[in-house]
């Protein structure tokens, strides 16, 4: 049997407001089909006639010869639907994640929402961290947006994504939809209240504390969880703007995913920035170096090509490629005085003496050529 050869049936879904078709195929499609249609319910999945635009082949099979052969031609293909939804899922995410590259802010986590209002709790960690099984745990109490891929538009509106998952931490169980996991719905109009990275500890009692993160900080480990950030516009920018937005990135320290209810609320009843009316900050000033450095001296170096650079109170990141580098105070302010130009080590320590004054211990050049070889190693600035 051949995935052309056998019976068809293809469901549309919808994730992160892109339509992926997924085509069935094999002995066991009806049933497949079927079983699709109510695991992504909430992401508008409906049977259609054709697949158009992008599209997920999957084959279902009890010949373990005709499993094979649709896996070599690039399908995912199983004896049953429990064995490939997993597949399926991460499938249609890529999918959608790709077709909205360089459009959408795009953060591996899980978020829910006020079933109410639509303030968001965006949780982020890696794997290990229990961001499913808090999404699963949550999502009883509050509204369930997705346990996967959180996308933000320009505007930070958040897209939902409520596709299905783990009843619990084993694979083998397949994915189930969120109404027979007995989920809340999520309202359709969504805005994040508060970012949450999700430290987890297994063993001991571990109290739930949360501690602010410094905007620099959350910046560097948010673009850690995201996908295709390179692509945007100002990346750097739009992170920060996230974190602006929430009035600060939280970090919890919990162990059991039941702990997470109380901070959750407490995260929701929370007034963000945008609550509060306050007069709009004026914008940072940045001093660069005035006039040209004509000097001969040794050790001239410039800024390296980036991506984005940020600065927040002083603290900056920048980005090069794909690598976010989080800065101290005083690297910032050698990326901030060199601006576009060069300059020599003498001329950066002279501007920083006549602006911080002398440094509590050592001298000023030894220091800045401290933080300049630093910055030369990691690649933020080059030798000329």
């Amino acid at each position: 049997m051949t995935l052309s050869a056998s019976p068809h049936h293809v469901v549309a879904v919808t994730a992160l407001g892109t339509q992926v078709h997924v085509e069935v195929a094999g002995g066991n499609a009806g049933s497949v089909a079927a079983d699709l249609l109510r695991a992504w319910s909430r992401c508008d999945a409906r049977q259609v006639d054709d697949v158009q635009g992008r599209s997920v082949r999957v084959l279902v099979d009890d010949d373990p010869a005709a499993v094979e052969d649709a896996a070599a031609r690039g399908a995912i293909a199983g004896p049953s639907g429990s064995v490939v939804g997993d597949q399926v899922a991460l499938a249609v995410t890529l999918q959608a994640m790709e077709a909205n590259e360089g459009d959408l802010l795009m953060l591996r986590a899980a978020a829910v929402a006020d079933p109410e209002t639509g303030r968001c709790v965006v949780l982020v960690g890696p794997a290990g961290s229990g961001r499913s099984t808090a999404a699963r745990t949550l999502a009883r109490h509050f509204g369930y947006v997705t346990d996967d891929t959180v996308a933000f538009t320009a505007a930070l509106d958040l897209l939902p994504y409520s596709k299905p998952l783990l009843a619990t931490d084993d694979p083998a169980q397949g994915l189930q939809s969120p109404d027979d996991l007995g989920l809340r719905q999520a309202p359709g109009d969504l805005r994040p209240a508060a970012v949450l990275l999700l430290e987890r500890h297994a063993e001991g009692f571990v109290p739930p504390v949360l501690t602010e993160v410094p905007t620099a900080e959350a910046i560097a480990h948010l673009s850690g969880n995201a996908s295709y950030l390179r692509s945007l516009d100002k990346p750097l920018h739009r992170l920060a703007a996230l974190v602006e937005e929430v009035g600060g990135v939280q970090r919890v320290d919990y162990r059991e995913a039941d702990d997470l209810v109380a901070v959750t609320q407490q995260l929701l009843n929370r007034p963000t920035p945008r609550d509060v009316e306050t007069e709009s900050a004026p914008e940072p000033t940045v001093v660069e170096l005035l006039g040209p450095d004509t000097a001969d001296g040794g050790g001239r170096v410039r800024r390296s090509d980036f991506v984005d650079f940020h600065v927040s109170d002083g603290i900056g990141c920048v980005m090069l490629g794909e690598t976010v580098v989080a800065l101290s105070f005083l690297a910032t302010r050698v990326l901030t005085l060199l601006g576009e130009g060069s300059a020599t080590l003498d001329r950066l320590a002279e501007a920083l003496l006549v602006e911080l004054g002398e440094p509590e211990s050592g001298d000023a050049k030894s220091l800045v050529q401290t933080h300049v070889d630093d910055l030369v190693e990691v690649g933020v600035l080059t030798r000329v």
